[in-house]
């Protein structure tokens, strides 16, 4: 099971454009990143729970850091994308009042609408914004901080812009077998700082162990107890970014021994939590 931890470190947002000529990302996967996805190329498909979409030029998604997809390349012969993974209280913090730069990324668990295909005067000029976005800043001169900074503004909202009008017939319903297992994760996602167990939650939903883990490993890809713990270390991840101690971090997502968190979220992070911490500091 991918759930993309070692990802590249991202202290605000990073841009990126992608040209592979055998490409596919067969297993479910979640990051504490916020990812904005735009295709420039035809084939292939895009899982999101349990939703599939065609991979095709202006197809653009946006995944929050609950989002759980994956995808698999056709036999293209480059496929073509520009990727964009930001921090969401990095956003959060350029958003006001009046204009939340997270908008179109918010959605109730296992109700995935961040989909939508544009026509190719908007794919043209989003490329534009990736671009501008990609390269402001990189010189270092006197105010690049601030063009860099106006640049990611400018482009989540026109990505946001991108969704107001998204038309009905382009929401893909999720799969019955999806929505069995949405309350357990929306279950866990409001419980993972609680001991929970496999026996609390198959009683919790009137299932034997048995069902309930073969049902959730059926549609999410993952191990309920691997789904916990992966929940955890994300959510670590996001308080360490706070500057909240090791020790406090570690109690408050559910691990109730210092050492077992600082030795699970050093395996699966590749730092210790001291080390992650003070990248943010």
């Amino acid at each position: 099971m991918e759930t993309d931890n070692k990802q590249n470190f991202c202290k605000d947002f990073t841009v990126t454009f992608h040209q592979n000529a055998s490409w596919k990302m067969d297993k479910f996967h979640f990051h504490d990143t916020y990812e904005i996805l735009l295709c420039l190329s035809d084939g292939g498909e895009f899982f999101v729970g349990e939703s599939t979409y065609p991979i095709r030029r202006g197809g653009l998604l946006v995944f929050n850091n609950m989002d759980l997809h994956r995808s698999a390349g056709g036999s293209v012969p480059n496929y073509e994308r520009y990727v964009a993974h930001f921090i969401p209280e990095y956003a959060a913090s350029l958003s006001t009042p009046q204009t939340n730069l997270l908008r179109c990324f918010e959605h109730p668990v296992g109700s995935y609408n961040g989909n939508v295909q544009l026509k190719e005067e908007q794919t043209e000029r989003l490329v534009d914004y990736f671009e501008a976005a990609q390269n402001a800043g990189h010189r270092g001169d006197y105010g690049d901080d601030l063009r860099r900074q106006m640049a990611f503004i400018e482009l989540l909202l026109y990505v946001n812009s991108l969704f107001d009008h998204v038309q009905p017939e382009n929401v893909i319903a999720q799969k019955e077998s999806f929505h069995k297992v949405q309350p357990i994760l929306l279950y866990v996602q409001q419980n993972y700082q609680n001991p929970i167990t496999l026996d609390s939650i198959s009683q919790q939903f009137f299932m034997s162990k048995y069902y309930l883990c073969h049902l959730f490993k059926d549609v999410t890809g993952f191990g309920l107890n691997e789904y916990i713990i992966n929940l955890r270390i994300l959510k670590a991840r996001e308080l360490l970014r706070q500057n909240i101690s090791v020790q406090q971090v570690g109690e408050i997502v559910g691990f109730s021994n210092n050492s077992h968190f600082i030795r699970t979220f050093k395996t699966m992070v590749g730092v210790s939590p001291g080390q992650y911490s003070h990248r943010y500091r």
